[in-house]
Formats: C-alpha cells, sequence, structure tokens
C-alpha cells in the first residue's frame, strides 16, 4: 500500500474540511427555511411569510447573496436549492438579479482566484486526474471551441459546471468572455428555478411541480446534446 506524501494528506485534510463546510451549509440553510416553508404550506400564514421577508430588509438580501457566492466558490453545494429559496424569498425577478449578481461575484472569485494560486487550488475540489483529463484535450487549448462548449454547458440546466468554473482560470478565454458566458448563459435555466420557487411561496403546488419536471427533462435532453456537441468539437479540433 503506498504511503500518502505530504502533500496529498494536506490535500486530503482540506478537502474534508471543505465537504464538511458544505453539509454545514446545506444544513444551516434547511433549518433556516423550515419555519418559511411551514408557513408557505398553511394558506392562513403566507401573509405572514411575505411579511416576515419584509421585515428582514437589506440583511435577508445579504444572506442570500453570500450564500449564493458561497455556491459557486464550494463546488460541493448543488445551485438549484439556493435558485429556488431565492424565488421563494424575493420572488421571480428579485431572485433572479440576486442570483445573477451572487453567481459573477463567485465566479470572479475563483475565476481570478485560480490565475494567481494555480492548479494547486482547482486540486480541492477535483482530482489531478480529472483536471488533466480536459487540460489536455485540443478543445481547451482552443479558445473558440472551448467557448461554444463553455456555452452549451453552463445554458444547460442541470449538466456539472463546477469544474469548468475552476479551469476557467487556466483557459485561454480572456476574463471579460469567460465570466460573461459563465454568469449570463445560466439564465434560461435560472429562470425556472427561481419561477418555481415563487410558485412555491405563491402556494401553486402544481405549477410547481410541473416547472421541476419540464426542468428535469431539458435536463435529461440537453446532457445528451451536450456530450454530442463535446464529442463533435473535440473531432474538429
Amino acid at each position: 500500500m503506498n504511503k500518502l506524501t505530504k502533500k496529498e494528506k494536506k490535500l486530503a485534510i482540506a478537502r474534508a474540511f471543505i465537504v464538511l463546510i458544505g453539509i454545514a451549509v446545506m444544513v444551516a440553510v434547511i433549518i433556516y427555511m423550515l419555519p418559511f416553508i411551514n408557513k408557505i404550506l398553511n394558506e392562513d400564514t403566507r401573509m405572514e411569510f411575505k411579511e416576515d421577508i419584509a421585515n428582514m430588509g437589506f440583511k435577508g438580501v445579504l444572506i442570500v447573496l453570500l450564500l449564493q457566492i458561497l455556491q459557486i466558490v464550494l463546488a460541493i453545494i448543488p445551485g438549484q436549492p439556493m435558485e429556488i429559496v431565492s424565488g421563494m424569498l424575493y420572488g421571480t425577478w428579485g431572485g433572479m438579479l440576486l442570483c445573477l449578481v451572487g453567481i459573477f461575484l463567485g465566479t470572479a472569485i475563483v475565476y481570478f482566484s485560480v490565475r494567481k494560486i494555480g492548479t494547486d487550488l482547482i486540486q480541492l475540489f477535483f482530482s489531478k486526474e480529472k483536471i488533466d483529463a480536459i487540460k489536455n484535450t485540443k478543445t481547451f487549448k482552443n479558445p473558440r471551441n472551448l467557448e461554444i462548449l463553455m456555452f452549451i454547458m453552463f445554458v444547460i440546466p442541470l449538466i456539472p459546471k463546477d469544474i469548468f468554473i475552476y479551469l476557467g482560470g487556466l483557459s485561454p478565454i480572456k476574463p471579460k468572455r469567460f465570466l460573461f458566458i459563465a454568469t449570463f448563459t445560466r439564465i434560461p435555466g435560472l429562470f425556472l428555478t427561481v419561477f418555481a420557487g415563487n410558485q412555491l411561496s405563491e402556494g401553486s403546488f402544481l405549477i410547481t411541480l410541473i416547472l421541476v419536471i419540464v426542468f428535469l427533462v431539458i435536463g435529461g435532453v440537453g446532457y445528451y446534446i451536450s456530450d454530442k456537441a463535446k464529442k463533435q468539437i473535440e473531432k474538429e479540433s
């Protein structure tokens, strides 16, 4: 059995710490949201829910924004629950705006941190083998093809995007173009999840269920399309 090197031990400890933080954040969000969810489920207390949100003021906005940033920076936290929570608390347009600002800031933090620190930072979240497998492709080294691939990956919901956010700092794509693609191409999928959250807060449970099903279908079809696109781009590179 091979002994771990000092660097590998530090990496393992750091990864475990990140996982614990991620779990703690998710548990905290669930506990925090339980009273709101209970009020949403009861038709008589929905007005109280809206009053609670109004009373939170700027503090509530700041909490949601920081959680959205954290969701991007800590790659292990899933994004959709945060988007639904944003829609529940601040409506479709307010929730979308909050999510987009948080996504942009979180992506910028990751992008410029990777530019400064390099692969060591990415290895906190992803294995060296996975990083190298993407970095060494012809597509990754070709800015035009990589932009097309990233557009496809980010515009389609449910496709894992975290590694592309981190690898963006090592890519040949210019910062402004990368941040634009990684933020604003998410809008179609983001709209569905935030709108579903808003409908949930209004007590429209059937519409919420339909939106979730549509979201899953789009994600499934999109995954198939993105897989074909990746292979085609790689073939033409």
